[in-house]
Parts: structure tokens; C-alpha cells; sequence
């Protein structure tokens, strides 16, 4: 199931573009509402990019950085159940604050580890001279505390409210009605979390699931919704008050979130998709896929095609090439800038050598894959690998959170 979607992840990855380009300042180019010509459309995607990138301060996030490194450093020696679950706990939420998309979307999901907390309730507090963990009963909060940096840190988790029971690969999760989280140093909220949750069930499977964080003023959001006809997913980025990403994404379809029947293609749920992002409010990409169904068969049929012992995967031109094919057949993206309706640049794929060597006897093989590119009106490309190679600042791991919003739709479409 997580191949199929992974196919919709490249109109999402569209909007790196914006936070990677590396042009100069010039604002001369035209604006709101404008189809740009291919030379402006890339100084305009530079210029996006590094107004987005100037939003950021590193030392924003040093102190969560020092404390979530430094509880690294202790809790090996921490005696609870579970102790990596704990500390993946403290790792996710100190990741999302940071900007990790990923970690964000990972908390959107049912199998959220952060959801068995209750499970580890007790307040702990370490002894530096002893390297050892001291812990008082609690019934309400899973509380970390020890020095750092010359003041006291302190992480907190709780869960409140009604859980529900959901049964996700087989296990039995009690997803809480709110989750929170706080990570503090000395009397300063370095971070915080907030999850909620609405209409759980198994049966049939679906949720409502919120997340928002609010780390010194980096303010991320990210909501999803899956029923048994539409999944839908949307986030934000705000950064002290600039909104500067927004996106929305669904998936249509039919029964999509019950059990695997015997002999079922699953892919034949699936119906549209589409999926929108904009960024700083200048630019806009979307990306459209007319049936699910069909990519994911067709992209099957490729994989049967050359999946031989003389047709390798990924040694295969030919292979790349039908891949291309099959996506340009039903996904269609645009790039637009303010707010026009007429796209300055579309979306399109091409085969290209991910890399290549020359064995001990001496023959050459390449390894052929498919990638997502822009296509300007003067037939010009810009390739997503080249964007992401070089990739700077604190949301440099977008492209990778489209993939932990696929993964978080897992625990409804099994």
C-alpha cells in the first residue's frame, strides 16, 4: 500500500523548489496574478525562497536543541519500560518543533507512540553525580526532569480525557482525547504540544486527528481526516506571525479504510486525488491525478514488465521510461504566482541515471530511475534532485514529510 501512494508524493515535493533556490534579490520581475516567463519564474522561485529562508533564526532553536541532545546523553541509564519509546518520544517532538514535517505528520498518525504515555506515567529526575534516575509515583504525567545548560529542564506528557480503542496492525491502541507536551528550561516553554482527537472508531475505521505545536514562535499545524470514502490532510508553517507554508491533500475513493479482503486489489478503492500547496503566499503548486486506480495498476504492470532477470529494475532505460510514461498519463501539476489561474510552469517526468559503475570486468551499469520535474514555456527543466542536493534551512526535510503523510493514512488504509 505504501508504493502505491508513494506516486502522489511528487506534487508535493514541488514546492522544495521554493526553499532551495539560491538567486539574488531583484524584485523587478513582475507579480500578483502574471503568468511569468521562464527566466522570471525562476528568479521569482529564488527570491520566494530566500525571503522564506530569512524568516529563520538558528538560535531560535539552539536551547531545544542543548536539551533534547543532552537528554540523549542521559537516558541510558533511565529505568522504564519501553525506555527507546520514551526517548523517541522526546526525539519526534523535539524533531517537529524544529520543523521536521515528518515528525509532525508521524504525530497525526494512530500508531503514535506518544499515545501509550500513560503507560510510563511517574515524574523521574536525574542524578548527575550518580548518573542515576530517581522516580516519584504520578497518575496524571510522565515527567522528565535534570539539569542542563545550569538551569533545570523539564519534559512533561500527559494525556487527558476518554481513549478510545483502536485496533492498528493488529494491536490494540488507546488513542486519548488530547495528548499535551512541554518541553521547559528553567521557567521558559521551549516547546509545546497539543493533540486532539475526534471521532475514533475501528469499526468502521476512522479519526479526526489535530496537531499544533508552538515552538518560540515556529508554529506548525497539521490536521487529518480519514473515513471510509475520502482521506484528507492539510498543514501549516507559521514563523512569528508569517504564514509560510500552507497545503491541503485528499484521497477519494470507496470502503477505503476496512480490512484487506482475500484476492482484493486494494488500488481499486482509490478514485482522485489532488493536492495543493502555497507558499508564502506568492506562489502556488498543484497536482491533480485523475484515477488512482489505474496509476497504480498501470504502475504495477511496468513493475511485472521488467521485474526479470533480463530487465532488472532500475537497470532499465526502457523501465524508467514507462514509469514516465504511466505518470504524465494521469497526473497532471502546475506551478502559478499570485493567484493567477494561468500556470507559468507544468509538471512533468523524465528517466534520468541515479548513478552508475563499472564492475571487475569492466562493463558499465547504469541504474535508471524517474523524476519529477517543472517544465517552463521555453521547453526549459528544472529537476527536483538537483533542488534537493542542496537543500538549506530548518524545513530542508519537506519532500520527506509527504511521505510521513502517506505513512499516517496507513493505520485507516491497511
Amino acid at each position: 500500500m505504501t508504493r502505491k501512494l508513494y506516486y502522489l508524493i511528487p506534487c508535493l515535493m514541488m514546492a522544495m523548489i521554493t526553499f532551495t533556490g539560491c538567486g539574488d534579490d531583484n524584485n523587478d520581475g513582475p507579480t500578483g496574478g502574471d503568468v511569468l516567463s521562464a527566466e522570471k519564474s525562476k528568479e521569482k522561485l529564488s527570491e520566494i525562497g530566500q525571503n522564506l529562508i530569512n524568516l529563520v533564526n538558528a538560535d531560535d532553536q539552539k536551547q531545544l536543541a542543548q536539551v533534547g541532545n543532552y537528554f540523549s546523553e542521559i537516558v541510558g541509564s533511565l529505568e522504564i519500560q519501553e525506555k527507546a519509546n520514551v526517548q523517541q518520544m522526546v526525539h519526534s517532538l523535539v524533531a517537529a518543533s524544529q520543523g521536521d514535517m515528518a515528525k509532525v505528520y508521524a504525530m497525526a498518525a494512530v500508531n503514535n507512540e506518544m499515545y501509550q504515555a500513560s503507560d510510563y506515567y511517574g515524574v523521574y529526575t536525574y542524578n548527575d553525580s550518580k548518573d542515576k534516575w530517581e522516580r516519584t509515583d504520578s497518575d496524571s504525567e510522565l515527567a522528565l526532569k535534570f539539569g542542563c545548560e545550569g538551569q533545570t529542564a523539564e519534559i512533561k506528557i500527559a494525556a487527558t480525557g476518554n481513549t478510545t480503542d483502536f485496533t492498528y496492525d493488529g494491536v490494540i491502541v488507546k488513542v486519548p482525547a488530547k495528548l499535551t507536551s512541554t518541553i521547559k528550561l528553567g521557567t521558559t516553554i521551549l516547546t509545546s504540544l497539543e493533540i486532539a482527537t475526534a471521532n475514533v472508531s475501528s469499526s468502521p475505521r476512522k479519526a479526526d486527528i489535530t496537531v499544533n505545536i508552538d515552538a518560540n514562535g515556529y508554529k506548525v499545524s497539521t490536521s487529518v481526516s480519514a473515513t471510509p470514502q475520502v482521506v484528507k490532510a492539510n498543514y501549516s508553517i507559521n514563523i512569528k506571525g508569517t504564514e509560510a507554508v500552507k497545503g491541503e491533500a485528499y484521497l477519494n475513493g470507496s470502503n477505503m479504510t476496512a480490512d484487506e479482503g482475500a484476492n482484493e486489489n486494494v488500488g481499486d478503492r482509490f478514485k482522485d486525488a489532488r493536492i495543493e500547496a502555497n507558499i508564502m503566499g506568492e506562489a502556488a503548486v498543484l497536482m491533480q491525478c485523475s484515477s488512482y486506480k489505474d496509476l497504480a495498476r498501470e504502475l504495477e504492470q511496468v513493475d511485472d514488465q521488467y521485474d526479470n532477470a533480463t530487465g532488472m529494475w532500475g537497470e532499465s532505460h526502457e523501465a524508467a521510461q514507462a514509469t514516465a510514461n504511466v505518470f504524465k498519463k494521469y497526473l497532471s501539476g502546475s506551478l502559478t504566482f499570485g493567484g493567477s489561474n494561468e500556470a507559468s510552469a507544468t509538471l512533468t517526468f523524465q528517466p534520468y541515471i541515479d548513478y552508475s559503475y563499472i564492475d571487475s570486468q569492466g562493463v558499465k551499469h547504469e541504474y535508471w530511475y524517474t523524476e519529477p520535474l517543472l517544465q517552463f514555456e521555453d521547453e526549459s527543466l528544472i529537476s527536483f534532485e538537483d533542488y534537493f542536493d542542496t537543500a538549506s534551512g530548518p524545513f530542508k526535510s519537506l519532500a520527506d514529510s509527504f511521505d510521513a503523510l502517506v505513512r499516517s493514512f496507513e493505520g485507516f488504509i491497511e
